[in-house]
């Protein structure tokens, strides 16, 4: 929205733009009205002002199809020794003004408005075009020593005109006056009310009371999508309604059917409300109306108003008015959404960001030594953070011991559980010789923590002995162990894995010792490997993991150029497609 004051022939002007949306052209009253009250105008005169222009601008909105909402609807108010007058040009296809403005039927939606502007001001008159209309108010004001201020004596006939015609209109008038002050509150209010409860709490006694009602139910759905839930039950009774199930076809409740139909249920003498339904409890007799609101076609709620008086229903005007409210309601609900949201993806976000840093901190800055064998290692993530991690620590006579874990889940808890477990390794250098016993000593430790929280951890543990020019190799529940060299490339024995760490608090794990003669290999991997998939679907699985791992080997003279011809046909194989799974792997070769 934007406001320019401007000074000329002697009349103070304001200009104002705004959006062509509901909250957008309030706001812009809103602007005016401050601007105004600066001309010490009375609280009469600029509550008038406010009125007509709310009015005014309302109709701009009112009548704006797709195309028009998407230019401005402009206010100008020029402030004068003699007159205020004021313009609201939109840009809508416009609508038929009336030959005579009179106070519609109390059963009318319609022509309050324009009553209304009439009644507030002197001077009413329309100038409609194609694709641009212009509404003109003007009201004169007494002019005092040339100056644009009114003196006391014309302002208070002034005051006394416009009481009169006020008077002259309806008491539903006088409850029009009184909505649109809540209307204004309530747009005020949108987008900065952190408390929902009290929002709605407050809301549905105004509309009980702007709607003469003597009872009001509020319900939303439940977070299950099932039922209907009492969120408000005016007057306050010690025990709430009952939820309504909305699936139930036997209980005959207003608020279902009004869910299920989208349309408004009326209830009263002549047609009440079936003994089942249990908003009888709040409203069990008189005359009422239920009303379902959504929010991108999705059911949010319902809202029931009721009035004992069977003789007087609700009117069209408290109808507007119960439906308006609601909007206001909604759009809150929608706020208030989007905020838990931005909230929860903030967390995740920082949630991802620590377990990120946690997997980080989790890989060797280096590799360990041991000729005359060769090392390399790879781990990545197909997230952001994934429950794959492999360490390698050096052991007395150049020995070194290498773990491969892939940790169930993602995100926090998985690093976490990474981490734990990798200080477990750590704690222990007296059984890396041992990787079964190792396995054991870990499980027995983690165990608790891990069936707390129904997770556990598949790891191959490998104490690389160059001295004996082997590995002694034991695994729970992980990807068998592959081996080549000699010319050929074979997979470990399934059958040698224990089962995964906190599956069973008391595990054997049996280790097997593997000969890695000159020009061997031996690779620790994930699952992420073999569950790779080429563009037609198809997994790659042991045998071609081992025919890649064969040719990687063959083609390179080291560990690590070895491992990087492996990470590149496997992206081949991938056919340039995103990881789908973590891929995390070790390789260990005899350079001899």
């Amino acid at each position: 929205m934007t406001a320019s004051p401007t000074r000329s022939d002697h009349r103070i002007s304001l200009r104002l733009e705004s959006a062509c949306e509901f909250t957008a052209v309030r706001a812009a009253v809103a602007q005016a009205g401050a601007w105004l009250a600066e001309k010490n105008l009375s609280e009469a005169e600029l509550g008038a002002w406010e009125l007509a222009l709310v009015e005014a601008t309302n109709n701009a909105v009112k009548y704006a199809d797709a195309a028009a909402r998407g230019q401005s609807v402009v206010i100008e108010i020029s402030a004068g020794e003699r007159d205020i007058e004021a313009r609201v040009t939109d840009h809508t296809a416009g609508f038929d003004w009336p030959k005579e403005i009179k106070l519609p039927e109390d059963d009318a939606e319609g022509g309050r408005g324009l009553y209304l502007m009439k009644s507030l001001t002197e001077e009413v008159f329309y100038l409609r075009h194609p694709g641009q209309n212009v509404l003109v108010l003007r009201r004169a004001r007494p002019a005092a020593g040339g100056s644009i201020f009114p003196d006391t004596a014309q302002l208070q006939q002034r005051l006394a005109d416009a009481e009169t015609a006020l008077t002259d209109m309806t008491s539903e008038l006088s409850t029009s006056y009184e909505s649109l002050v809540a209307l204004f509150r309530y747009s005020s209010m949108l987008g900065t009310q952190t408390d929902l409860g009290e929002f709605s709490r407050r809301l549905m006694h105004d509309l009980m009371k702007l709607a003469e009602a003597d009872g009001a139910v509020l319900r939303l759905v439940s977070v299950d999508g099932k039922k209907l839930e009492t969120k408000i039950q005016l007057p306050e009774k010690s025990a709430a309604l009952p939820p309504v199930v909305l699936g139930d076809e036997i209980l005959r409740s207003v608020e279902t059917a009004a869910a299920r139909t989208r349309q408004d249920i009326w209830f009263s003498p002549e047609e009440p409300l079936d003994k089942s339904d249990p908003l009888r409890a709040a409203m069990p007799v008189g005359t009422g109306i239920c009303h379902a609101f959504h929010i991108a076609d999705q059911l949010v709620g319902t809202v029931a108003l009721g009035r004992l008086a069977a003789h007087k229903p609700f009117t069209a005007a408290q109808v507007n008015l119960l439906h308006t409210f609601v909007d206001f309601l909604a759009i809150q609900l929608i706020n208030a959404r989007l905020l838990e949201e931005r909230t929860a993806t903030r967390v995740t976000r920082r949630e991802l960001e620590i377990a990120a840093d946690i997997q980080r901190s989790l890989l060797p800055a280096q590799l360990p030594a041991c000729a005359p064998f060769t090392l390399a290692a790879s781990c990545r993530s197909a997230l952001q953070v994934g429950g794959d991690f492999f360490d390698a620590i050096a052991a007395p006579d150049g020995a070194a011991l290498l773990v491969i874990a892939d940790v169930m889940g993602k995100g926090v808890p998985a690093a976490l559980f990474a981490a734990v477990l990798r200080t477990t390794i750590r704690s222990m250098p007296q059984l890396f010789a041992q990787p079964g016993e190792l396995l054991g000593a870990a499980n027995q430790i983690l165990f608790t923590d891990l069936s707390r929280v129904d997770m556990f951890i598949t790891a191959a543990v490998a104490y690389v002995n160059p001295r004996r020019g082997e590995i002694v190799a034991a695994s729970a529940g992980h990807c068998p162990l592959l081996l080549a060299g000699g010319g050929a490339a074979r997979a470990g024995d399934p059958k040698n894995s224990g089962l995964p760490l906190g599956i069973d608090g008391k595990v054997f794990y049996p280790q097997i010792t593997h000969a890695l003669p000159p020009g061997g290999a031996a690779l620790l991997y994930t699952d992420g490997l073999t569950e790779t998939r080429n563009p037609a679907g198809e997994m790659l699985g042991d045998q071609q993991l081992l025919a890649l791992l064969a040719e990687a080997l063959h083609q390179s003279a080291d560990a690590e150029r070895a491992k990087m011809l492996l990470l590149e046909r496997l992206a081949a194989y991938r056919g340039g497609a995103a990881l789908a799974d973590d891929e995390t792997f070790m390789l260990i070769r005899n350079q001899k």
